[in-house]
């Protein structure tokens, strides 16, 4: 394999990315949307509830056995077929690993949370893992080479299909069955295009299995501590609430970061290999580093928040059903704040792993793991699921402050242009709020009008404040700048 070439303007080929991830990750969301809308009709709480403890548990026993080889073939400029062989191996022996592993301890799992419909749902489950180890590593090399529209195509034929056999299965199993099966299905949906879409052909070895190790032996360490700081809720929730409660508090969980993440994962998967390419030089590195900041904050903060201040609105009209999905409502408006920081200091996470720092990330993800062991308990038993929302929100603040004084003394950066970074999306964002506080206090119009109205009227707020603390702040050539340039290029 041939080395990668620097690009001339990383900006533009990380913009270029990004737009071809966001529309990638906006056809996969409409079509989960279209999914979900039509399983939370068919489905009942409770169904959710008991497949997410089973994902859980999954999910736990996936992470002990993960050797991050997507990040090291990433990392590595130099990568040759060697050291894909080597990383389709390792990723094959894992989702075997974790794939018996969980079938072997499947009626434990139904006897510890006494459902005995878990046996069966693990089981399940652990074909769909092996299955998935089967899927071609070629693929990673669409996010190596920038091949964005290779990567858009597979992954939205993918998802396309899978939708259509998701709710199939829904109509024709009305139960959690469906979930389950379509998970198998899905499975093999993926490792099918893989070989259609990549002409790679992996084989077995272990060639390369010690470069391989020296760095992702960090990402293991990284993502336990990732997957107890990132589910640790659902953890606890699994051992303290019924099905139903942990099905509501799955979908506040999922609401919040559904429009936060469709727009954080494309960038950051643009991000990854773009900041790659140009680790050796400093200046390049963080000036592209503060304006990726900038530019999430300018489209995280809105999002996030506004989907909080319209969850009135937006839950019925989503999730349907009267009454049934009311209790999601005051989650979503505190989880969307967990979403908003976590958007934020992911920008951050991706710069220390770029530049090698992987062993940092992974302290990262252990301090908050521990947080969240230390408060999630307490909150429940004062304040049920809207403690536990609450409890991740000041996580997500925590978690933001101490990644941004990591980057500052790790890879030399102001905190002053951190600062700077941010701080008018977040002014604007709580300003939009406010002014949706009062809509919704002094307008009587029924749930679709309203929502609208809301709509309408925070778009208008957040771009008033932002053009004021932009003209405040001596009209720099920000992020607010760049999308403007964007939006006039295509008009003209």
């Amino acid at each position: 394999m041939k080395n990668r070439q620097v690009p001339h303007s990383i900006a533009t080929s990380i913009l270029s990315g990004t737009k071809w991830y966001v529309g990638m990750r906006w056809c996969v969301r409409g079509l989960t949307i279209i999914s979900s809308a039509v399983l939370a009709r068919l489905l009942l709480p409770e169904d959710f509830g008991l497949v997410a403890v089973a994902m859980v548990i999954l999910g736990l026993v996936a992470l002990i056995f993960d050797f991050g080889v997507t990040w090291a073939l990433i990392q590595n400029k130099n990568a040759t077929k060697a050291h894909f062989d080597t990383a389709w191996t390792l990723r094959l022996l894992q989702a075997l690993a974790v794939g018996l592993a969980l079938y072997l301890s499947s009626p434990w799992i139904a006897a510890a949370y006494g459902d005995a419909r878990l046996e069966l749902v693990c089981q399940i489950l652990s074909a769909a893992t092996i299955v998935r180890g089967l899927e071609n590593i070629g693929i990673v090399r669409f996010q190596i080479e920038m091949n964005f529209s290779a990567d858009f195509r597979y992954h939205v034929s993918v998802k396309l299909i899978s939708t259509l056999v998701t709710v199939a299965f829904a109509l024709y199993f009305r139960n959690y069955m469906a979930l389950v099966v379509s998970s198998v299905a899905a499975g093999l949906l993926e490792v099918l295009f893989s070989y259609i879409f990549s002409r790679y052909r992996p084989k077995v070895s272990l060639e390369k299995f010690g470069e391989i190790w020296g760095f992702s032996q960090w990402i293991l360490a990284r993502n336990i501590a990732k997957y107890i700081s990132t589910q640790g809720d659902l953890v606890v929730l699994a051992g303290l609430a019924s099905p139903t409660a942990l099905g509501f508090y799955k979908w506040g969980v999922e609401l919040s970061s559904m429009t936060v993440s469709e727009v954080q994962q494309p960038f950051s998967r643009a991000l990854t290999p773009g900041l790659a390419l140009i680790q050796d030089d400093h200046s390049r590195l963080i000036s592209g580093y503060l304006r990726a900041l900038s530019m999430m904050g300018l489209i995280a903060v809105p999002v996030s928040l506004g989907l909080g201040a319209v969850a009135e609105e937006v839950v019925p009209l989503f999730l349907g059903g009267g009454d049934k999905w009311l209790p999601v409502v005051p989650l979503l408006q505190a989880l969307v704040l967990f979403a908003m920081f976590g958007a934020l200091y992911g920008i951050s996470g991706t710069l220390l792993t770029v530049t090698g720092h992987v062993k940092f990330t992974a302290y990262v993800y252990w301090i908050q793991a521990a947080l969240t062991l230390l408060s999630l308990y307490p909150a429940f038993l004062l304040y049920e699921l809207v403690g536990v929302a609450w409890a991740r929100v000041f996580i997500g603040l925590s978690m933001f402050i101490v990644v941004s004084c990591m980057v500052i003394k790790i890879c030399r950066v102001q905190a002053r242009k951190i600062l700077d970074a941010v701080w008018r999306p977040v002014i604007a964002g709580f300003s939009m709020t406010g002014a949706l506080a009062y809509v919704s206090s002094n307008l009587n119009l029924d749930s679709a009008p309203l929502l609208l109205a809301k709509i309408f009227m925070g778009a208008i707020v957040y771009v008033l404040v932002i053009g004021l603390g932009w003209v405040v702040s001596g009209m720099p050539k920000s992020a607010e700048v760049e999308l403007l340039s964007i939006v006039f290029r295509r008009k003209s």
